[in-house]
């Protein structure tokens, strides 16, 4: 884990920064919608929840960035998430929030500000802020959630059998480190809805060690995660249109 506390001047900066981006800023912008859907969750073959998301390109005066947002359920906690990011699929700003039945366990906010990520996260243990040096690359990769792999394999030039290792950050769990992305196949076949789809293959290994295998077609349009390790499997309920 590679974070550190702030001094209390920068503390009280780093939580305004943060801050900042629950709700995100107002900007001119325009939007244009690059993929919507859902996915099913099961864990050893059981259903257990599911996750809307929505993907769309915006552009500000700043630039063009990837937003993605998605709302979850599985069993009692939902989850709303909503991640910007660069060409690059690096985080310009992010939230996340968290509730298991009626009650609020994690709201968390971070922003990029001159080459670092700061966050402020509040759950039932208290308030906490973090900041982190944003390296070049650098991708979001949270333990649980499905839409971000969209920004993780999107646009990846990669040859089947090659791969990239990225920095990662887990904004949840206060941690920095590396994930690996391997294409595995350039063509793989899904079948979603019961219509059979041809799709890349990634391997993701996380800074722990964890598998998860991704599949997505053309703009990193996700069809399937898998994550053996815990029975997990979400297949996406309908095909892209």
């Amino acid at each position: 884990m590679v974070w550190k506390f702030l001094s209390s001047q920068r503390l009280a900066l780093g939580a305004v920064v943060a801050l900042g981006a629950l709700p995100f800023p107002v900007v001119t912008a325009q939007s244009a919608r690059l993929d919507v859907g859902s996915f099913t969750i099961s864990v050893n073959g059981q259903r257990v929840g599911r996750e809307q998301f929505s993907m769309q390109q915006v552009l500000t005066n700043d630039g063009a960035t990837v937003e993605v947002r998605s709302e979850s359920a599985v069993g009692d906690t939902r989850t709303a998430l909503r991640l910007e990011a660069d060409s690059a699929g690096t985080p310009v700003r992010y939230s996340i929030e968290s509730r298991r039945g009626a009650e609020l366990t994690l709201r968390l906010g971070g922003q990029r500000v001159r080459g670092r990520f700061a966050t402020l996260a509040r759950s039932v243990t208290g308030e906490a802020a973090r900041e982190y040096l944003l390296r070049p690359g650098a991708v979001v990769v949270e333990d649980d959630g499905i839409v971000q792999y969209a920004l993780i394999v999107r646009r990846r030039a990669l040859a089947e059998g090659t791969g990239v290792t990225l920095p990662s950050l887990t904004p949840v769990a206060n941690a920095q480190g590396v994930v690996r992305v391997v294409l595995e196949a350039t063509s793989d076949t899904v079948v979603i809805a019961g219509a059979r789809r041809v799709a890349q293959r990634y391997r993701v290994v996380t800074a722990s060690g964890e598998v998860r295998l991704v599949w997505a077609e053309g703009d990193g349009q996700l069809l399937r995660l898998s994550i053996p390790a815990r029975g997990l499997d979400a297949v996406r309920d309908d095909v892209p249109r």
